[in-house]
């Protein structure tokens, strides 16, 4: 079925680029804003350091694992999750964190349970927002409801389960407060805030009208077309995600082509760039 639906994805890409001016598209490239551009990869080198003090935020002040050190396996986690499927890279994360002597296999399964709370609960602000300034089509529209009905169901099974501490890794959620969850769903809004940022210096490197609007709905179209982990990096899907939402907001075919495809580039560069050279460096604890 994977290989059905990515198969399917790169043939309508096919198609679509048959209809492309390509002489456009590569003169729209070597006249996009350089700046801007570095710009957007800066913005998406952020996400890392923040989502880093989302995890310690997560953490009980017990561990002694440093931001420093979690940085670095997020950026290994970063890794595995652009380089194979979604589910392969959170194994990867819980596998290196449970590594760690003072967070074990019940803290980093726990955490990896909270961090999604909070990163749903961030994209539900997305889609909120988005839903504010435009109406959404059909396809956002059911993927809000979706995604509300999964948050909800995470929420209300950590606060039933946690009643029963002598369940597997259950214990160790019982152990975080509201302060704590606070910060890591600002943390984590604070991601999709660096995700705006990058989305809208793309579209301002290749002169496309940058509105709240243009950023939010792009960032909600991304948001959707990524839950579902069907296709290593979203390679693809994502490009399909961003190209529709700059169409919908009447953005010319050909610079929705270029801006989808260099925003994944900046993405995906900047989510492999830091991690990649640790995996050839000796392992040692970061303190």
């Amino acid at each position: 079925m994977k290989l059905l639906v990515a198969f399917t994805v790169v043939a309508l890409l096919a198609l679509a680029a048959q209809r492309f001016d390509m002489t456009a598209l590569r003169h729209g490239l070597l006249a996009a804003n350089a700046s801007w551009l570095c710009a957007a990869v800066l913005a998406h080198l952020l996400i890392q350091p923040l989502a880093a003090l989302q995890w310690r935020a997560l953490l009980p002040a017990s561990v002694s694992t440093t931001w420093r050190q979690l940085l670095r396996l997020f950026a290994l986690t970063s890794v595995a999750n652009n380089s194979a499927n979604t589910l392969v890279g959170h194994a990867t994360g819980v596998a290196m964190l449970t590594a760690e002597p003072t967070i074990g296999a019940r803290g980093a399964l726990s955490l990896l349970v909270l961090d999604q709370l909070c990163v749903g609960i961030a994209k539900l602000c997305v889609l909120g927002a988005a839903a504010m300034l435009l109406p959404l089509p059909t396809w956002m529209r059911n993927g809000l409801l979706t995604l509300l009905i999964a948050v909800a169901a995470l929420a209300l099974a950590i606060v039933v389960l946690r009643r029963w501490p002598t369940i597997p890794f259950i214990g160790a959620i019982r152990t975080v407060n509201a302060r704590r969850m606070a910060a890591a769903v600002l943390c984590a809004v604070a991601v999709k805030a660096a995700e705006a940022a990058a989305i809208a210096a793309v579209q301002l490197a290749f002169g496309i009208p940058c509105t709240a609007t243009s950023v939010l709905f792009v960032l909600s179209a991304t948001t959707l077309a990524t839950l579902v982990p069907v296709i290593p990096a979203n390679l693809g899907t994502y490009e399909a995600a961003v190209f529709l939402a700059l169409r919908a907001v009447d953005v010319p075919v050909e610079s929705a082509m270029l801006a989808a495809v260099v925003q994944h580039a900046c993405q995906l560069f900047a989510a492999l760039a830091p991690g990649a050279p640790l995996l050839w460096l000796p392992a040692r604890r970061v303190t």
